[in-house]
């Protein structure tokens, strides 16, 4: 038998495991996902979060704080110029009120979303 046919199915594995054939990822764009979160602050900011799915398009806000009934006061990007990829934390200080009106500082990260759909989702707790 010759070498080369021995030889194949071991060149079978190994070609299908190269990267050549995997796709691109999807185009990412960080100034929208910039915008995207910082809308969603004020938002939060303004007392108007029930506004955000009802936008065109929606915004899907996910964060504990709020829910809980946290007041953002005001916020702050840790490092605001520094672009925003795909999967990675935006790491942001919140300056939060509790119901009884107590001042709460915490450092908090997002992961924000712009396809298929706009989102920002609290991912530290």
């Amino acid at each position: 038998m010759p070498m080369y046919r021995k030889l194949l199915p071991f060149l079978m594995i190994v070609a299908g495991c190269s990267e050549g054939g995997k796709p691109e990822p999807p185009h990412y764009d960080s100034e929208r996902a910039r915008t995207v979160l910082t809308e969603t602050l004020d938002a939060w900011k303004k007392g108007d979060t029930k506004a955000l799915p009802r936008r065109k398009p929606p915004i899907r806000f996910v964060d504990d704080d709020l829910v809980q009934g946290m007041r953002l006061m005001d916020y702050e990007l840790e490092q605001p110029d520094a672009p925003i990829a795909l999967h990675q934390d935006v790491e942001v200080i919140l300056s939060l009120r509790d119901a009884r009106g107590k001042a709460v500082h915490r450092e908090a990260r997002y992961q924000v979303a712009t396809e298929p759909a706009l989102a920002v989702l609290r991912s530290d707790r």
